[in-house]
């Protein structure tokens, strides 16, 4: 997953979305309390601005 920094508002929708807890605006972001994305997509699905993409 990739954040588009110019098109990212900071709201943090996508990782309150995230079932696995990753924080996708993290760089270091593959991992996060031991969890890994499963490319669910369903912080793409919940960015208002649509900064998120695969």
């Amino acid at each position: 997953m990739k954040v588009d920094a110019d098109k990212c508002i900071n709201c943090k929708r996508c990782i309150k979305a995230c079932p696995m807890n990753v924080d996708i605006l993290d760089p270091r972001r593959n991992r996060k309390n031991g969890t890994e994305c499963i490319l669910c997509l369903k912080c793409s699905k919940v960015c208002p601005k649509k900064a998120i993409r695969a």
